[in-house]
């Protein structure tokens, strides 16, 4: 399992990102498709098995969060989140 720390600023209260894109600003646990990435059709924007836990947006417009990368759809499935938790604070302190 690999985990990354992610921060955007600038979040409009839609989510949409001064760059373009968007984000989740209400907080959410997002989960890949079950063949991985998004599950959109032809989409390359997320490859592989990752869980994602967006924190919701402050009223500055900064979107905190954290993605777990695994190996598999086993490996996902049988996540402990607690571990991932704990290897999200050893990432951050």
């Amino acid at each position: 399992m690999k985990i990354t720390h992610f921060v955007h600023t600038g979040v409009r209260e839609d989510g949409s990102l001064p760059t373009g894109g968007a984000v989740e600003v209400k907080g959410r646990v997002i989960e890949s498709a079950r063949r991985g990435g998004c599950g959109r059709k032809g989409c390359d924007c997320s490859p592989g098995q990752w869980i994602s836990i967006v924190h919701p947006r402050t009223e500055d417009g900064v979107v905190v969060g954290y993605t777990a990368y695994f190996d598999s759809r086993k490996e996902l499935e049988g996540a402990d989140m607690e571990k991932i938790e704990q290897a999200v604070r050893k990432l951050l302190n």
